[in-house]
């Protein structure tokens, strides 16, 4: 082989592992750029997200501000108006619901959570949250977070990541407790806990606190930014214990002293039925619940339930009784300087 060749397949060979070491040098200097980029993307997205809540209408007066998520009949409105406390914002994607919102509440209320931008909201300092409970629940399939229904936790945590805002309250089943074995409550704890809340919780039994019914609700409560006195007592409730019984609640003769847990469905069982929760027994007469005595078991004073008698009883069926969501506003003013 002549010197030429010999030369230029040399050439050619030094060519080809310079071209492999400059390929191998840019996609480092590539993948090192991309790498920036991402973390810096991250970091604005962050900023950006504090930016928003920094300068989201401020509240300039120091009214206690909340927002009412799944709203329902309006729990957490009902007890913390009294209080002094202010809704800013109110979303419920079923329209009775929203139609006797307006009718005792004065304000129209947002469709459905997916499609609300939480920072078109005003600075708020609660959010309130009874996210569906169906999917936790005894008379639900227990699916959890696999259905629907149980990713609505998401949408809320959303808000949280966005607003901050200073307390989070989140009721639902006492079932999501030991759901999965205990695996849905720590999610939802540990999201909380991962965006800096302090968390508490308790299960609530309407017939501890003076309304005779034998429903039990979860309540979740997270604090971040704020001074709370005394957190491990937040749901010491010795001071609110009080019995009676259905004859001296409703006014009638019971033959029960505690009304079953109100449901959406299943009304006018036989008395004797396992699924009846309506049916009772007064002087020797069978009695069915009317959706007045519906509002007294649910703690409503004063509200005018509107709509047809199975949207009225399925509203009834899914609210929280008031009894405890006045209970909760009372600790937050009693724990929280800053609140009273």
């Amino acid at each position: 082989m002549k010197t030429k060749e010999l030369v230029d397949i040399a050439v050619a060979a030094k060519m080809e592992e310079l071209t492999n070491l400059f390929e191998q040098m840019v996609n480092k200097a590539v993948e090192e750029k991309v790498e920036e980029i991402r973390k810096n993307l991250i970091a604005s997205n962050e900023e950006t997200n504090q930016v928003i809540h920094e300068t989201q209408m401020p509240n300039q007066s120091n009214t206690i501000r909340f927002i009412d998520l799944f709203c329902g009949l309006g729990s957490f409105h009902h007890s913390f108006k009294t209080l002094g406390f202010e809704c800013v914002m109110a979303s419920d994607i079923y329209k009775p619901a929203k139609e006797n919102y307006k009718q005792n509440y004065g304000m129209d209320v947002l469709d459905d959570i997916c499609d609300i931008d939480p920072s078109t909201i005003e600075d708020y300092d609660i959010l309130c949250a009874g996210f569906p409970c169906q999917p936790f629940s005894q008379a639900g399939l227990h699916k959890g977070f696999k259905d629907s229904r149980g990713t609505m936790f998401s949408q809320v945590m959303r808000f949280v990541k966005i607003n901050i805002p200073k307390i989070v309250i989140l009721e639902n089943v006492q079932a999501l407790l030991n759901h999965d074995k205990g695996k849905s409550f720590c999610k939802i704890k540990k999201e909380l806990e991962d965006e800096g809340y302090r968390v508490v919780h308790k299960v609530l039994k309407c017939s501890d606190y003076g309304i005779p019914q034998m429903r039990k609700r979860l309540f979740i409560v997270g604090f971040k930014n704020i001074e709370v006195n005394q957190l491990d007592d937040f749901f010491d409730l010795t001071d609110y214990l009080k019995t009676t019984t259905l004859s001296n609640y409703l006014g009638q003769n019971f033959e029960k002293d505690i009304a079953y847990t109100l449901r959406c469905g299943g009304k006018h069982s036989p008395i004797d039925d396992r699924h009846n929760w309506d049916g009772y027994w007064v002087d020797g007469k069978e009695y069915r619940l009317t959706t007045e005595d519906g509002l007294k078991l649910q703690g409503f004073k004063d509200y005018m339930l509107v709509g047809k008698q199975n949207e009225k009883w399925k509203l009834l069926g899914n609210t929280i009784p008031t009894i405890f969501t006045e209970i909760i506003g009372n600790q937050l003013i009693k724990h929280c300087p800053s609140l009273s």
